[in-house]
Formats: structure tokens, C-alpha cells, sequence
């Protein structure tokens, strides 16, 4: 959207009623002032990312205004992924958007106040996904982190985008009693019920979570069935949202580009990593069941792109050498778990030995427990 078009929105903004002099103020004027004072702050951080050359942040902006302006209409996310721009300056993008977030927030806070009915709630809406940005640079952060130790290229975030996930994660809270959202039924949404929306219904289609969104990427990443697309190396960028900031969550591909593996092997957890979960349970379905157990020990998983080991034999060992019983889940790409919870801040090592000689060692270091809960993958938030 060009800076006429955004200058356009705000001149519709100025001109209605709410702004007219000498006429009892509508209902809505708390509402379309927001709106104003949102549309100021967007352009701000629209000409920071315009003057930075990142497009798909700017064309992010502009998805975003459309959303605050036609707020019933459904917007997928589209357009083309800002190229990466190295650790340091998307560090400044996701300030950059926290920031802007905490702002809009406030400015729709304050407009909640001042409102009733179906007007209070839009406020409160377009409040509680503004609040969540920060939360979500908080889960982008920890996914690259991640997926620097699995080898794989970081990925950016579709901020207009997360709009889907939030909205999926107030209707699963507004619905929470509802037998329908139970289990796999989380993945769906029923128009009749409180807070249905068609962008909702979209991210429910996403690999779901509750919790911290740190703590969501890290039960994604250590899962059977919920890794695509944060162990992908086919995503450059995300669509990932939720309520903040201990709800449901949703992750899916916004599309924009591929990225790609960085080495011949793709594992997490990754080699040399740290602070990884002792155990691991919760995740729906279960990959555990045909065990008959519903938690374990660490999962891990380790995809060969190339050069994969002639009959492997995988061992996870502890410091000493000791080996440490495993559940084989899947032969490929392969994961196993430990059937007991992990000592805690340890040094693990997976080792794959194949008949042809291959051998690949991969460490991690567990957490040291403290406030590290189970992951939730696909689970209820914690309570």
C-alpha cells in the first residue's frame, strides 16, 4: 500500500461522523478514534521498515491497516517474505513490531473502556492481538534459536497473519467447556458457536499448543506429529499466533519462499543445543500409545537428507556411557524417546552407528527443571 493510500485511510477515518463538529458524538466515535490513532502509529512503523528495505514487513503493515479498517473480512496471508536480514537486524523488526503492538494495544484498551456491546468487543479484539505481538517475537525468537541447531535457515513472521491464531485461540478459550473443541476436535471451529471466524477456522487447520509461545515452539519441535512447518526447511516465513499469553497457539506456512537444509542431516534436538526438556508428553495423538504410556523421557527425531546410515543402531547415551532404554516411534524420518524422564541438566549423546561404517553423534544438554513444564503438544494450555 503506497503512503497516498494509507494517507487515503486516514482521511476516511477523519471524515466520518464521529469527527464531525457541532453533532452528538456516535457510539462508535471512542472506536473510530482508535482506528485514527492506529493508522498513525502503522505508518510510523511502516516508514521505519520502507527506510530499512524490508517489503514484506511493509506490505505486512499494510495487510495489517486492512485488517483494523475492514475488520469482518476474511485476509490470507500472501505476499513475498523479506529476504533474511541477518540475526541482529531482525532482532530490530521483531522490536520494531513488539513495540508497535504495545502501542496499539493501549490505544484500543483505552477505546474498550469508553464503549458497550458488539463495539466494546471489537476494541477488545483488536487489543488482545495487538498485546500479543510481543509474545509472539518471543516464540519467533525461540524457534530460530532452535532451528540453528538443527540446520536449518531461520524463518520470518507474518504479523497480519497472526490475527488467525489469536482469533483460533479466543474461541477455544470462549468455547473451552464445549464437548466440540475437545481433542482433535480443537482443530476446527463451529460457526455457531461464540467467536467462529473464517480466519479462526484457518489457523485451527495449523499445528496447535497452549502455553507460553516459547514453550509451544519447543513441544512442536520435540514432537511426532506437530513439526510441520517449524522443522521444516521448506518455510521461510510463519503464520504464528495465539492468545496471550498462556492459550492456544497456532503455527502454519505463510508461504513466500522455501528455505532450505544447512547440513545433510536435520535433528532436534539439535547438536549442541541446550535447556531441552527431561520428558516429554501431552501430545494428541499420542505416539506413546501403542506403549502404553502417555509420557516419557526426551523424544528425539534425526531425518538423514543424505547419507543415511545401512541399518542404523541408535543409542542415547549419558555421560558415562551408560546407555538409556528408548521407544522407537518411527523409523523415518526416525524418532525414538526415553522411556524415563532425562537427568536434568545433563549431556546426552544420540549415537547412530550403520553397518556401512556411517557413525553421526549428536549432543544436547537437558534443562535444569526448573519452571521447564511438560511440553503441551496439542494439549490444553497449562492451568
Amino acid at each position: 500500500m503506497a503512503r497516498a493510500a494509507v494517507a487515503f485511510l486516514l482521511f476516511v477515518a477523519l471524515a466520518s461522523p464521529a469527527f464531525a463538529q457541532g453533532k452528538p458524538a456516535p457510539p462508535d466515535q471512542p472506536l473510530q478514534e482508535a482506528r485514527k490513532k492506529s493508522l498513525e502509529e502503522l505508518g510510523k512503523l511502516r516508514e521505519l521498515m520502507a527506510k530499512s528495505g524490508y517489503k514484506g514487513e511493509v506490505d505486512d503493515v499494510d495487510s495489517t491497516i486492512k485488517r483494523i479498517m475492514e475488520p469482518e473480512k476474511a485476509i490470507k496471508a500472501a505476499g513475498l517474505a523479506t529476504a533474511w536480514p541477518g540475526d541482529d537486524k531482525h532482532e530490530e523488526i521483531l522490536k520494531a513490531w513488539s513495540e508497535a503492538g504495545d502501542k496499539l494495544a493501549a490505544i484500543f484498551t483505552e477505546a474498550a473502556g469508553k464503549l458497550d456491546g458488539a463495539l466494546k468487543e471489537e476494541a477488545e479484539i483488536l487489543s488482545g492481538w495487538f498485546t500479543s505481538w510481543s509474545h509472539v517475537a518471543d516464540g519467533i525468537r525461540r524457534l530460530n534459536a532452535r532451528r540453528k541447531f538443527c540446520k536449518l535457515t531461520p524463518v520470518m513472521e507474518d504479523w497480519s497473519g497472526s490475527m488467525a491464531g489469536y482469533l483460533h485461540g479466543r474461541y477455544l478459550q470462549l468455547n473451552k467447556n464445549d464437548p466440540s473443541t475437545a481433542g482433535l476436535g480443537a482443530h476446527n471451529e463451529n460457526p455457531k458457536l461464540p467467536g467462529a471466524t473464517n480466519d479462526g477456522a484457518w489457523a485451527a487447520g495449523g499445528i496447535l499448543g497452549g502455553g507460553p509461545a516459547a514453550y509451544c515452539m519447543d513441544g512442536w519441535l520435540g514432537s511426532a506429529y506437530h513439526r510441520d512447518p517449524v522443522l521444516s526447511r521448506n518455510t521461510s516465513r510463519v503464520c504464528f499466533g495465539g492468545l496471550a499469553p498462556n492459550g492456544w497457539w497456532s503455527c502454519r506456512n505463510a508461504g513466500g519462499g522455501g528455505g532450505q537444509a544447512l547440513g545433510d542431516i536435520i535433528s532436534f534436538p539439535g547438536d549442541g543445543d541446550t535447556d531441552i526438556s527431561p520428558t516429554f508428553g501431552g501430545e494428541g495423538p499420542n505416539p506413546l500409545q501403542k506403549f502404553g504410556e502417555t509420557s516419557s523421557g526426551t523424544l528425539f527425531s534425526v531425518e538423514f537428507l543424505r547419507g543415511k546410515p545401512k541399518k542404523p543402531v541408535v543409542r542415547l547415551l549419558e555421560p558415562d556411557g551408560t546407555s538409556v532404554e528408548l521407544y522407537d516411534i518411527q523409523s523415518y524420518p526416525m524418532i525414538m524417546a526415553a522411556k524415563k524422564p532425562l537427568k536434568p541438566a545433563t549431556k546426552y549423546t544420540i549415537d547412530i552407528a550403520g553397518q556401512d561404517g556411517t557413525k553421526v553423534v549428536i549432543t544436547f544438554t537437558t534443562s535444569d527443571g526448573r519452571g521447564i513444564p511438560v511440553p503441551g503438544n496439542g494439549q490444553a494450555p497449562p492451568k
